[in-house]
């Protein structure tokens, strides 16, 4: 049986947060030390960069465009297909 690591008062049934002092009732298992060891945390294949908000909003702006002319020219070619130009 562990007790609370704040009140000490005891924890039979395993609580996340003491029932009496409302804090944490164990020490976290999970650390970022952890992470890194694991071997998500060992992938060096991620790259991280900065961008500017103006450089997004730039991006899904083509981005957009191009599907917006795309969807235009395939119902241009369905419209023509049809008989109606």
């Amino acid at each position: 049986m562990k007790n609370c690591i704040y009140c000490e008062i005891p924890n039979p049934d395993g609580w996340f947060y003491c029932k009496i002092c409302g804090n944490r009732a164990s020490e976290s298992k999970f650390t970022t030390n952890l992470y890194m060891i694991s071997p998500i945390g060992k992938r060096t294949d991620i790259e991280f960069s900065t961008t500017t908000m103006d450089e997004v909003i730039e991006k899904d702006k083509k981005e957009m465009a191009m599907k917006n002319s795309a969807l235009i020219s395939k119902k241009l070619k369905q419209y023509k297909r049809r008989g109606y130009a």
